[in-house]
Formats: structure tokens, sequence, C-alpha cells
């Protein structure tokens, strides 16, 4: 199973741009990865856990495991890319 776990903040300016593109492209064409959207001010601890110290994050996880993390500055592409390449579909 791959998950997707998407780390935003309410005052990210760039979160807030890139999370509607990213969300879309992923579920269009990856329906079966799981996405999940960490506010990081309401999951304090869990943000810590994750390593999680810029926004945005972005982790892909396969059965638990950490395979690729984006942060600060990424494409979209690079993600969906990367989720090619896990087998994603």
């Amino acid at each position: 199973m791959i998950e997707l776990l998407f780390f935003t903040g309410k005052t990210c300016g760039v979160c807030k741009a890139l999370k509607p593109k990213l969300l879309e492209a992923v579920q269009g064409n990856f329906p079966n990865v799981n996405i999940r959207v960490i506010d990081v001010e309401e999951e304090v601890e869990f943000t810590g856990q994750s390593m999680v110290f810029t926004l945005p994050v972005v982790i892909i996880k396969e059965d638990g495991r950490e395979m690729a993390r984006f942060a600060r500055s990424f494409a979209v592409y690079e993600v969906l890319d990367k989720l090619k390449r896990l087998g994603g579909k």
C-alpha cells in the first residue's frame, strides 16, 4: 500500500498554492494511493516524529516505509514520477 503524506500549515503560502494541484494530480493519476493531509499546527507530535522542520513536505511511504521525501522546493511532476516508479497505479 502506498501512502502520500502532505504536511501543510495555515500560514504557508506555498502550501496553499501547491496543495490543490498536487492532490488533484495524485487522485487523477493514482487513485489507489492513500492521501493524508497533516496540519503541522494541529498534529505537532506526529510532525516531530516525522522529522518535518519546514513546509511544505511530501512523504511517500510504501508498506509503512519512507520511500521518498520532497521538501520546500519541488514540482508536482517530481512527486508523480516517484509514484509512477513505485507502481502507484
